[in-house]
């Protein structure tokens, strides 16, 4: 149930470039890992990739002194 750096990153990246909200644990970390296989050239631009949010954001103000808020 604790968020890793790459959850953290994920959870920066798609507030501060999407305006959506990750919940720490679940999507933020299922975002980082599709975040680190678009890095590793796993997918091509023509490829479409679906990626469900799952909610949870309001779980975020129980995290916030690891998220730096």
């Amino acid at each position: 149930g604790l968020p890793t750096q790459g959850c953290i990153e994920a959870i920066h990246l798609m507030s501060r470039l999407e305006g959506i909200l990750l919940d720490p644990v679940y999507s933020a970390k299922g975002m980082a890992g599709l975040i680190d296989l678009v890095h590793k050239g796993r997918f091509t631009r023509d490829q479409n990739i679906v990626f469900l949010h799952t909610g949870g954001a309001q779980a975020l103000h129980g995290y916030r002194t690891l998220l730096g808020s």
